[in-house]
This record gives C-alpha cells, structure tokens and sequence, in this order.
C-alpha cells in the first residue's frame, strides 16, 4: 500500500475513537512506549548565564517541574518496553476493529522481561550501529521497527528473536516505512506551530498507519509459512 492509502486507513480506523486513541497515544508517549514518538521528546537549549539569572521564584515553579520529568524519564527507561507492548496490542485492536481499553496499555506486565529487552536490545543494536554513521543506525531503527507489533501476535517469541523476525519482515520494505514517516513532516511542522498541541492528535495518527504498515506488510507474507526465527 502506498503512504496515502495507508494514512486513509488511520483516519478510518481513528473515526469514533479519538479520545481514547489521545490519552492512549499521550500515556504511552509519557512512559516511553509510544511508536512514533513524534513531539515526544523536547531538548531545551539554556546556557548557564541564563540560569544564574534566573529570579528566586521560578525556581519554586522549576524545580518541582523537573522533579517530575525526572521520574517520568526513569519510568520510559524501565517500563517503557512493556508499555509499547501493551500499546502494540491496542493498535492491533484499533486496527481491527476490536473494543479498544485504555487497560490494554498496561496488560503486559507479565512479559516485563520481554519487553524490556526487545526495547534495550533495539537501542542497543542501534546505537552501537549509529557509531559507525548515522544512515547504518537509521537503517536499523527502521529494520527493529516492527518487532512489538511482532511479540504482541507471537508471546512465545523471545525479545531477539522478535528482533530477528521484525528485520526478516522489513527486507524490501523498510523505504516504504522510511516514506510513510516522511509523508507526516508536514503535518509535524503544523503542530509545531500550536506549541506542541498538536501533537496530541498527530501521534495517535501516526500510531493507527505504523499498525496499518504492519498489517499490511504482515499479511503479504504466505499463509502458513510462519517459522520461529533463531536465535539473534
């Protein structure tokens, strides 16, 4: 499927769930599970001039804003594998068409272990493959890119061999994810102009098409051909 008729099946699929696809998409951006990510992560650039001067005042206000930043960093660092776990399966059911809960976020504690290894895993391999250049870790990220959508519909898979099936998945395909994420710059660019609120409604977005991606990508391979990968 084109980018385009990708974006049309989001839309669809979105259509009498906004709500609960924005606080979904919002929860899970927050813990580090989102799948898109996009607005998710805010670098401020303040030198230490600025600072000092800052009024005594602000520092009542700041502090405390930065006391809760902090713990929801360590909370993505931890839970946030899982999390994109429970927010792969709630993709996969906006997908099809299944009654969404806002729960399913949180219903794969069980498999902690698993989830967060396939997000350690990921991270790892793509930064380490980041070092050699940028494009080599780009490549990857998007090679990677399937495997919680992957543990979601295979629990018996481990966090490697999920790795290892997302990568066999993507041959010949990771362009056709690399353009459908290009196809939302300038959708990114207009929510960057309402100070980030838009991005509220763009992730959800974005989300429903990487699950529409998948599925579609998914089911072009042969019925019945499903062999557990080895080890990666």
């Amino acid at each position: 499927m084109t980018s385009s008729e990708l974006r049309a099946i989001a839309r669809k699929n979105l259509e009498g769930t906004w709500a609960i696809s924005v606080g979904a998409a919002l929860v899970a951006s927050l813990l580090g599970g989102s799948m898109a990510g996009a607005g998710s992560n805010v670098n401020f650039n303040i030198n230490q001039e600025t600072i000092r001067n800052l009024p005594p005042v602000f520092w009542t206000v700041l502090l405390p804003l930065v006391s809760v930043a902090g713990l929801l960093s360590l909370a993505a660092l931890i839970l946030g594998g899982t999390v994109e776990l429970g927010y792969a399966k709630f993709l996969l059911k906006q997908h099809d068409r299944k009654e969404l809960q806002f729960s399913d976020l949180f219903s794969q504690f069980e498999r902690f272990g698993t989830g967060f290894a396939q997000k350690f895993l990921r991270t790892l391999f793509i930064v380490l493959w980041s070092l050699l250049f940028i494009i080599p870790g780009i490549v990857k990220g998007l090679s990677y890119a399937m495997t919680p959508f992957i543990l979601e519909e295979h629990p018996e898979m481990t966090a490697s061999q999920a790795i290892k099936a997302s990568m066999q998945l993507m041959d010949g395909h990771k362009m056709d994810l690399f353009i459908l994420g290009l196809s939302f710059i300038g959708w990114s660019l207009l929510a960057c102009l309402t100070m980030g609120i838009g991005f509220l409604f763009l992730n959800p977005y974005m989300n429903a098409a990487y699950a529409a991606f998948y599925r579609d990508i998914s089911r072009k391979q042969e019925a019945g051909s499903y062999v557990p990968p080895v080890e990666f």
